[in-house]
């Protein structure tokens, strides 16, 4: 006949093997694995808005893309693409340039075309031109200013517009986002703000 000491010993492993496992573990487990979800969204929605314009703005390392068309009345008709550039007037390699394809390739490689200089005045500055609320100097020797007569004499003003939807203020100061098709153009007060063209993007 076996001891008691044994019986209860055994007494004592059945009823640890029938005690119902702790759910507080699993609670956690759920927890921590929503937080984890949670922080990876987050993190996701604040990379996209850092990576873009006036949402955000680009960052080293980003790239990103935004047409820029100027259309004049005096001709009628839109400027050639900006020139190609990808050094500054001093000489130095910007990130902030364009392949003559209409676009401003945006992809800052110092402080100087990223965050908040990565604007589109800071691009044609780059290539020695210049833009602002009321007037332009620009390439082919495009200059305009708030005033000057249009082709059919009526006096124009710098007006812009991005993605369709005219803009107040400076268009020199405005970052753009990727994507964007931002068109420029000096014309009468009232008239529409022309479309953008249809341009086809270089892969750099």
């Amino acid at each position: 006949m076996a001891r008691p000491t044994n019986r209860y010993a055994r007494a004592q492993a059945r009823a640890r093997y029938r005690k119902p496992k702790r759910r507080g573990s699993g609670l956690w487990w759920n927890v921590a694995i929503g937080v984890i979800v949670i922080l990876g969204v987050g993190g996701i929605v604040l990379s996209r808005t850092s990576s873009g314009g006036n949402g955000g703005s680009p960052a080293i390392g980003d790239h990103i893309h935004a047409q820029l068309d100027v259309f004049d009345c005096e001709t009628g008709g839109f400027l050639s693409p900006t020139p190609e550039f990808e050094v500054t007037t001093d000489g130095t390699r910007t990130g902030l340039h364009t392949h003559g394809d209409g676009f401003i390739h945006i992809h800052p490689f110092t402080s100087a075309d990223a965050g908040d200089n990565a604007t589109v005045g800071t691009f044609l500055s780059n290539a020695g031109f210049d833009i602002s609320d009321d007037s332009w100097e620009l390439w082919q020797g495009d200059a305009r200013q708030n005033g000057d007569v249009c082709g059919d004499g009526q006096p124009g003003v710098v007006r812009w517009a991005v993605n369709g939807e005219e803009q107040d203020g400076d268009p020199g100061d405005y970052k753009p986002d990727d994507n964007d098709r931002v068109v420029v153009a000096f014309i009468p007060e009232g008239q529409d703000i022309p479309a953008p063209q249809d341009l086809t993007q270089t892969q750099d």
